[in-house]
């Protein structure tokens, strides 16, 4: 317990919504958490099946409607070749990746996690009896990892590299040839990868989405993990989905039999409506974050010094402190405090991703609140100036 820290994500999007409660205006960037209604299918499921009166014990591996569409959906838009007998469905694709961790890891297996990362991985590796071994990219290679980073940080102990793509907190998208590249590595060196890909339906710009289970070739060291929660809007539902070799799923199963015992029945029969209408769905949630990006980069670009790139997929921006013009400090904690307590703005420090001297914005709220939060930022860092942790 004394390992462990709480998700940094979570933590400040809860001081977010205290604040709320307590009557304060708050400008959230914190959470990765798209403001948007469900989309009328997700809804019409869930209430057909919940009108019925009767809502029992889930199947432990998923309602068989669910695991088949989902297959079915991986397989259309990523070019994979699953069957419902590769799908898990799992309470959010956190718990899958969870769930693959404690499977597959063995007490002091090294896990090669590329910086930034998303703030859960060391502490769930760590959670598994895996130990966390952080491999440093480079901001000017868009921050994406390369065969070369990769092998630099390989030991006898390394067994799994977490791939995250598209990424958070950064939004890259790796291209076909990288993927391949980062896959012929991790064959040489006989790692398992589990590719994290719940951002895979927000790319917003061709060539598009590359995913590591469409590679057949590597079809018995690779994982996936899935979510609806980004790509259809349902992050309160909790809904994931492990993607792998039949008989490793099948262990993540007795797994799950032995921990959630899976995931409610509303939420699954939500899913299905969502995933029965695939494609509807996504553009719908997919076309409102777009357009919150652009509003996004616009805003800050006309506010702040440095501009940003156009960011390529998922919901955030990963950005350093001088590009807001602010001067002689680095410590992405500090500010982050200041400003939550100052400005009442909440964003997360890139420490929690293993990179200081930047913040993750989220652009996932409504297009009002966007605009609102980055002028009372700009407001805010003006007010603090000279500036002093």
């Amino acid at each position: 317990m004394k390992t462990i820290s709480a998700s940094a994500t979570v933590t400040i999007n809860s001081i977010a919504a205290l604040k709320r409660k307590c009557g304060e205006l708050v400008h959230n960037f914190a959470a990765g958490d798209p403001i948007l209604d469900n989309h009328p299918s997700i809804i019409n499921s869930a209430m057909e099946h919940v009108k019925k009166g009767v809502n029992p014990y889930p199947p432990v591996e998923g309602i068989l409607e669910l695991r088949r569409l989902a297959a079915e959906w991986v397989n259309a838009t990523c070019q994979t070749q699953y069957a419902k007998e590769n799908v898990l469905v799992t309470c959010g694709g956190k718990f899958a990746l969870f769930a693959f961790f404690y499977s597959l890891l063995q007490s002091g297996d090294e896990v090669l996690i590329p910086e930034p990362y998303w703030v859960s991985y060391p502490d769930m590796v760590k959670m598994a009896g895996g130990v966390p071994s952080i491999v440093p990219t480079q901001a000017e290679n868009g921050w994406k990892l390369t065969p070369r980073d990769l092998v630099a940080m390989i030991t006898e102990k390394s067994k799994m590299l977490i791939f995250n793509n598209a990424c958070n907190p950064t939004g890259v998208v790796y291209t076909r040839q990288e993927v391949s590249e980062i896959l012929d590595v991790a064959k040489k060196f006989d790692l398992m990868v589990l590719s994290d890909e719940v951002y895979s339906g927000l790319v917003y710009e061709e060539p598009g989405f590359v995913s590591c289970g469409a590679f057949p070739e590597h079809s018995e060291r690779v994982f996936v993990v899935q979510s609806c929660s980004k790509s259809f809007g349902m992050t309160g539902w909790r809904v994931g989905f492990a993607l792998g070799p039949e008989k490793v799923i099948k262990g993540l199963t007795s797994i799950q039999s032995q921990t959630t015992t899976g995931t409610a029945l509303v939420s699954q029969w939500a899913a299905v409506g969502a995933l029965e209408n695939a494609a509807e769905v996504n553009v719908y949630v997919k076309a409102a974050m777009k357009k919150r990006r652009d509003l996004f980069i616009s805003i800050y670009n006309s506010l702040f010094p440095m501009q940003l790139d156009k960011i390529e997929s998922a919901l955030y921006a990963f950005v350093p402190l001088y590009s807001m013009g602010v001067k002689g400090i680095t410590d992405s904690v500090a500010f982050c405090e200041q400003m939550i307590k100052n400005g009442n703005i909440a964003l997360v420090p890139g420490t929690a991703f293993g990179v200081d001297g930047h913040v993750r914005f989220a652009f996932s709220e409504t297009e009002e609140n966007i605009n609102q939060a980055l002028h009372a930022l700009k407001k805010a860092i003006e007010q603090k100036r000279p500036w002093k942790a």
